[in-house]
């Protein structure tokens, strides 16, 4: 299989939403399922940034032989060049409305003010986010996420900004293997949240480029 990294143009949009869905759900923690207009707000919000947020970069891996089109991976990365303008957004509670999409609630508003904190903390400085990563579960182990991986890490050490992440604990041991260190790990116990039993944790990750390593220590939270 020949894998080539490739920029998500309009007509893949539902392609990659499912991609999304199936491999990381809804909600990442907890892999929440899909809540009444899930899959039209996210491909709303993906053609939104092909069309005008030219500091978001959607990819997909896809067989380069293959005629079918199937996306094997899908990635987004976000440049701050400048640092996030939407710290300020970032320090508001969640909407009500975000909340009751499903039984959910609690777990959500939960997620949002972990990635909201995490997100607002680095986006004080300049830097590049990989907002999410998903691999087809029929082709994991292929490489392919690490291609989206290393698109990510090319750019940080051209431009000399360093990446950053929230992983699950599957997704620690791929991006350990690219370099990214552990800042700071936050455990959810899903029973808390009508999810049965069950810990699962998100740990903030930071890779900072060869050319600057060692001039700037990684953040550490509190």
């Amino acid at each position: 299989m020949m894998l080539a990294v490739l920029p998500v143009k309009h007509e893949d949009a539902t392609q990659c939403v499912a991609l999304r869905l199936a491999s990381l759900g809804s909600l990442v923690i907890g892999r929440l399922p899909a809540y009444p207009g899930y899959i039209q707000d996210q491909e709303a919000s993906l053609h939104k940034d092909l069309d005008s947020s030219l500091h978001v970069h959607h990819l997909k891996v896809v067989d380069a032989q293959s005629q079918g089109g199937e996306i094997v991976a899908y990635a987004k990365w976000e440049v701050y060049a400048d640092g996030r303008p939407d710290l300020a957004q970032l320090r508001q509670p969640m909407k009500q409305s975000e909340m009751e999409v499903d039984r959910f609630g609690r777990l959500r508003r939960a997620a949002y003010w972990y990635f909201s904190r995490c997100n607002g903390e680095t986006g004080k400085r300049p830097h590049i986010l990989l907002a999410l990563l998903a691999t087809a579960s029929q082709h994991r182990r292929r490489g392919a996420g690490g291609l989206l991986v290393r698109w990510g890490i090319d750019l940080s050490e051209t431009t000399r900004l360093p990446c950053y992440l929230q992983a699950s604990e599957q997704g620690r041991r791929l991006y350990g293997h690219y370099g990214f260190r552990e800042i700071d790990t936050v455990e959810f116990n899903l029973s808390e949240y009508g999810l049965g039993e069950g810990v699962e944790r998100m740990t903030e990750m930071v890779r900072i480029p060869a050319a600057v390593d060692g001039l700037h220590s990684p953040i550490q939270r509190i």
